[in-house]
């Protein structure tokens, strides 16, 4: 789960992930990255426990092992496009 999901979705439409693919979404896998991850650590991911790139390399740390390092890059890429929503909207 992600709080404040559509906020997050719209924020990355904007910055422009996405705007050159053809056949994926970008910005519905980065939803999908977050949901893995919230999954992964059986938490919501919300503004408390994802705001930092400090945050984003404990979470990666936590579930390292655990998915492919490229998998766990994707979520990291994800992650921080999450901490710079909370980051600019000031959640």
């Amino acid at each position: 789960m992600i709080q404040h999901e559509s906020q997050f979705l719209e924020f990355i439409i904007r910055k422009g992930v996405g705007a050159k693919d053809m056949v994926a979404s970008s910005p519905a896998s980065y939803v999908s990255y977050l949901n893995s991850v919230s999954e992964i650590i059986g938490e919501k991911i919300t503004p408390k426990n994802l705001r930092t790139e400090d945050d984003v390399l404990s979470i990666a740390e936590r579930i390292k092992g655990q998915r492919e390092g490229s998998t766990i890059n994707n979520y990291c890429s994800a992650m921080r496009q999450y901490a710079a929503m909370v980051e600019a909207k000031g959640f």
